[in-house]
């Protein structure tokens, strides 16, 4: 598995040096996986995300060959970054390439700041 370079805000919802404290940060995580792996991807994802409130999503498209899968792990999750790390290492023999990280915190709307 190849992963891309962490993002500044690795842990949602904490504030670091880099960043300072602002509005909860939440990370989307999203890689490809061959259809043929798919429900032994899934197995994987569920036993490492061990109950924790990370949601998986799959991107809503008709490709025959690779699902795209994007895991998301809000500000309400306690300790995301080993949640993440977690679960990168469960799904890192089903990943098709690398996986890629994106953090965003909220503009607008419920938990944006003012």
């Amino acid at each position: 598995m190849t992963s891309s370079p962490p993002t500044r805000a690795s842990a949602p919802g904490t504030a670091s040096p880099d960043r300072p404290a602002g509005p909860p940060v939440e990370l989307y995580v999203y890689y490809r996986v061959h259809t043929d792996d798919l429900a032994a991807a899934l197995a994987a994802f569920e036993q490492a995300r061990a109950g924790q409130p990370v949601r998986l999503l799959q991107r809503h498209d008709n490709d025959p060959v690779f699902q795209t899968w994007m895991e998301i792990y809000g500000p309400a999750l306690p300790d995301a970054a080993d949640a993440e790390r977690r679960i990168a290492a469960a799904l890192g023999a089903f990943a098709q390439g690398p996986r890629h990280r994106e953090a965003f915190a909220a503009v607008a709307g419920p938990g944006a700041a003012r």
